[in-house]
């Protein structure tokens, strides 16, 4: 379980920065395209810690539109964690703690989320299928 534990972990960092760096400015426009779209399910949904559910076209959307706009955004992960594994259905289920500072669009800026994603393993690739987020006291 190790392995599989340090390939999810590695993969919701990843993740993470491409967001840092895509709020930041920092990373060119077509990282859209090449790190963040392919690794979005067709049938994806975000559940926002308001209760709002985004579908994988209107996250895309939203998030193209930020590039560059919060150049003092930061994110880190914290206590992630593998909660379920049914490898005949190529379904892994994870937790983490989100940690973001300086959010422009988040009340309050500095804020922390308890997250848990199913991710789906297609051609030895993780796919982010469902991500739910709840806000935790900062």
């Amino acid at each position: 379980m190790t392995a599989l534990l340090d390939e999810v972990t590695a993969e919701i960092v990843r993740l993470h920065d491409f967001f840092e760096g895509w709020f930041q400015g920092t990373l060119p426009q077509n990282a859209l395209d090449t790190s963040l779209a392919p690794v979005l399910h067709p049938d994806f949904e975000n559940i926002q810690p308001a209760g709002t559910v985004l579908t994988r076209a209107v996250l895309l959307g939203a998030i193209a539109k930020a590039h560059g706009t919060n150049p003092d955004f930061r994110i880190g992960i914290r206590e992630p964690r593998l909660l379920g594994h049914w490898p005949d259905a190529g379904l892994i289920l994870a937790g983490y703690v989100e940690a973001q500072f300086g959010a422009r669009n988040t009340t309050p800026a500095d804020n922390l989320r308890r997250s848990t994603v199913l991710f789906e393993r297609l051609e030895e690739r993780l796919i982010w299928r469902y991500v739910h987020e709840t806000a935790l006291p900062s």
